[in-house]
């Protein structure tokens, strides 16, 4: 619809509700954060309209001055509960210089924005949103290289929100990120006593101090971006239900790969989906996929260590291998598990963790130049749908942006299923969707 407007209504800075110790000023990135290309972990909560409104589905259309005044309480408690954990994330309050962040409680950007003629209904379950619900700066706030975190609440005329969430890649992997909305959330409910106080240390004794001077050379991977980022791609969101997985499950020969996860029968049958779409069957096919490695360690970080704690590994079917579950299952198995061992020598992990950037680029340009075939990035296990800021859990959590061809992202859904959002050329995604229906007779979102 042409009537259709976005904008952004206003911004704040949130500060932390005390100031940050002068010895707590400086946060120095570990070498895998300052290896970290200066891209944005983010991901946006959807939200239903407040009980005492009309439902989504109802004729009731709000103002923007009406969608926020049905919604004054929520927006007031996002703010006071981020400015009372920010005191304990402060990093994520200050700004990036160099190799290091100035905790000084710049604060941060908090904006608020409208959808003219949006319903929530007309975004959920889409695997593109076409409004802008994740937060970006403006040009005369700088860039958004230098700025930890950003947070922007979208209002619908229905009165449903969502909360779009953005931090710098430099600072927080998709773990950090996590630690800290669950915190924000546990603080917005009341309970600042149960929320897990952010590691901030731990990160410094394991992983190497930054060099200086050193950032990583991604000009190559910046071309070979391109071809990825053409409009002969196509996203579609395919469900993999509770019984769905069950049922994939009970293909794989238990003796070989003991008690499969859910994220690996579904990888495995996305990958066989996809080599049949590419015709590689007969082939070798390599798979990528990242790992968090924060309880890879000897002794383990906590899960609440702030920083990139995320390695990448590949696993390969060779040419002469089946396609079948249950050897791609036990082909993924061992690509964990060959990673796993790089950190079980503690003597030796020292000089894995060094690995870790190189091969990340080296295996991401592989990824770019075809070498490695698919991607498949798992943010299962994160509990985004148990997010309650007080209001209630979310109705639908999405990464909203997903780019490259080949690059298949999982997520849990609401029904303890796997939401699969699936990136491919044009061409071959007709024939995945072909393969994935006829072998599992599920369908796509969209």
């Amino acid at each position: 619809m042409s009537s259709r407007k976005f904008e952004k209504v206003c911004r704040e800075l949130i500060r932390p509700i005390s100031p940050t110790s002068n010895h707590l000023r400086c946060f120095q990135f570990s070498l895998l954060d300052q290896m970290t290309r200066p891209t944005s972990v983010h991901f946006a909560l959807f939200y239903p309209p407040p009980p005492t409104t009309t439902p989504c589905g109802g004729d009731q259309s709000y103002s923007y001055e009406q969608a926020r005044a049905v919604n004054s309480s929520r927006l007031l408690v996002l703010k006071k509960s981020l400015c009372e954990t920010l005191a304990s994330f402060y990093p994520f309050a200050g700004r990036i210089k160099d190799n290091s962040i100035e905790c000084n409680d710049d604060g941060v950007p908090f904006y608020e924005a409208f959808a003219h003629k949006y319903r929530l209904k007309d975004l959920l379950r889409q695997p593109h949103v076409d409004i802008q619900i994740l937060p970006t700066v403006d040009d005369q706030e700088g860039s958004i290289v230098h700025i930890p975190l950003l947070v922007q609440v979208t209002l619908f005329e229905c009165g449903g929100i969502t909360i779009g969430i953005r931090a710098s890649h430099k600072i927080a992997d998709l773990s950090t990120l996590c630690t800290l909305i669950n915190a924000w959330a546990v603080t917005a409910r009341g309970s600042p006593n149960c929320v897990d106080v952010p590691e901030f240390v731990a990160a410094a004794k394991f992983l190497p101090h930054p060099i200086p001077h050193v950032s990583p050379d991604s000009s190559n991977m910046i071309e070979l971006f391109k071809p990825f980022l053409d409009n002969q791609r196509v996203t579609k969101i395919f469900v993999f239900d509770a019984s769905t997985i069950v049922s994939l499950k009970s293909k794989v020969d238990w003796s070989f790969v003991p008690t499969p996860t859910r994220v690996e029968v579904v990888s495995a049958t996305i990958w066989k989906c996809f080599m049949i779409a590419s015709a590689c069957t007969r082939t070798s096919s390599y798979l990528m996929y990242n790992v968090n490695i924060r309880k890879r360690l000897v002794p383990p970080l906590p899960n609440h260590c702030v920083g990139n704690v995320v390695a990448t590994t590949t696993t390969c079917k060779g040419e002469n291998d089946g396609s079948d579950l249950a050897t791609l299952v036990t082909c993924i198995r061992k690509g964990l598990s060959d990673l796993i061992l790089k950190y079980v020598d503690k003597s030796r992990q020292y000089e894995a963790i060094l690995a870790i950037p190189r091969d990340s680029i080296k295996l991401g340009i592989e990824f770019l130049e075809k070498k490695i075939q698919l991607f498949i990035n798992s943010w299962c296990v994160y509990q985004f749908y148990e997010v309650d800021f007080g209001w209630g859990k979310p109705s639908w959590v999405s990464p909203v942006e997903q780019p490259i061809k080949n690059l298949i992202l999982l997520l849990d859904s609401r029904d303890g299923g796997i939401d699969a959002y699936v990136c491919l050329s044009e061409k071959e995604m007709a024939a995945f969707e072909h393969e994935l229906v006829d072998l599992l007779a599920i369908g796509s979102a969209k």
